[in-house]
């Protein structure tokens, strides 16, 4: 029997795992056990720190795994050293420990054709922000935090400096602050993909409902992206050669990027799979392709790779019913009642703000369509939100 390590313990193991257990492969989660989500959905659970290197590699070598998997930023490195350390397919260790890093991921992709940067500075405190020179508005973010964390749009010089404090208390320690120029206007959309020796397929584009300023918190996902093809075609041809260029080139990776103007322009890349249900269950619904699937084969070094022909064409999403998005309260409330309804999710009673992404802890309903993108949708591109 195959053998897959698992290497963290929140929501993405569990959805490994569950899929590993249809496939026939036995799981061996590593992660603490305090807090660990997935520990009774794996077949083994080994109570070891995802930063203890050696001991990752000691007990994967003894379990005798084929396959290692990150299951969140934290966990990606840690995953490449310990494939890199067993002869096991992955990304290298040393592009797996600055893969999140948004400053050295501009730098690598400055010339890759039709991606645009901003203006952008890399600063370590709030004394640095001084003498920048940027053109207000700016975006403040650590370099290295996924889910909206520390995020601040700031539109005048007085609040720069507050808003690099609050990302510095969000930021891990080895984290530095990244300071942009904001581009205004257009829509933010993240890009699914799978890569094997240097092959990329582009298999999904989600676009995102965001709050906007100050924190930019994702509010919802949808599939596809309505991009027309000439647009969605640039951006499967860009987002391939830019992951080459990060150095990712086997395994899955969530790139967020920006289109305004028709300008591509770049937010971040993590090398595991879209958070917030985006790879599970999402694009599975709206392709018919098992991304899991083939995130896991490809950790086993088997080449799955989809033909982008056979990728289906559904409509799929989840919405966040938060204090932001209220106007979708009564949509919320009957969901379930309806053909697109595949998942209702209500944690409280109260909406509550969301001040970064949280995908599994509050309230949500997830659809699937066939036919048509479902009409309630236009609530919020019409700007209604209560």
């Amino acid at each position: 029997m195959r053998k897959l390590a698992i290497i963290g313990a929140g929501p993405m193991a569990s959805i490994y795992a569950e899929r590993c257990r249809q496939l026939g492969i036995e799981t061996h989660c590593l992660a603490w056990a305090q807090g660990a989500i997935a520990r009774d959905d794996v077949d083994h659970f080994h109570d070891v720190s995802v930063t203890d290197l050696d001991a990752l590699v000691s007990t994967c070598r003894e379990a005798g795994v084929g396959g290692v998997l990150p299951t969140t930023e934290l966990t990606i490195f840690p995953a490449a050293h310990v494939a890199a350390a067993l002869g096991l397919n992955g990304i290298s260790p040393e592009v797996a420990r600055v893969i999140t890093d948004k400053y050295r991921n501009r730098e690598a992709t400055a010339d890759v054709e039709g991606l645009h940067h901003p203006r952008y500075w890399l600063v370590r405190s709030p004394e640095d922000v001084t003498g920048l020179g940027a053109t207000y508005p700016v975006i403040v973010k650590p370099t290295s935090e996924g889910g909206k964390r520390g995020v601040s749009v700031v539109y005048d010089e007085d609040g720069l400096s507050e808003a690099v404090a609050y990302a510095a208390s969000e930021k891990k320690s080895t984290s530095d602050i990244v300071v942009e120029e904001y581009v205004p206007g257009g829509a933010e959309y993240s890009v699914e993909s799978l890569s094997y020796h240097g092959e990329h397929r582009i298999v999904q584009v989600t676009e995102k409902w965001s709050s906007g300023a100050p924190h930019c918190v994702e509010l919802g996902h949808h599939q596809p992206a309505r991009l027309d093809s000439r647009m969605r075609m640039r951006v499967e041809d860009v987002i391939s050669r830019a992951l080459t260029a990060v150095g990712v080139d086997n395994g899955c990776c969530h790139t967020e990027i920006k289109i305004c103007d028709g300008d591509i322009y770049l937010i971040e890349f993590n090398a595991r799979p879209g958070g917030d249900h985006i790879a599970y269950p999402l694009t599975e619904l709206s392709t018919g392709y098992p991304y899991i699937t083939g995130i896991i084969e490809t950790a086993f070094d088997v080449d799955v790779l989809p033909d982008p022909a056979s990728l289906g064409v559904a409509w799929a999403g989840i919405c966040f019913v938060t204090e932001q998005t209220s106007a979708l309260k009564p949509v919320f409330d009957t969901c379930q009642n309806q053909p697109w309804c595949y998942e209702k999710h209500q944690v409280t009673e109260e909406l509550r703000p969301l001040t970064h992404n949280r995908g599994y802890d509050t309230n949500y309903f997830i659809y699937r369509a066939e036919d048509a993108r479902p009409e309630f949708l236009d609530v919020w591109d019409a700007g209604v939100t209560g």
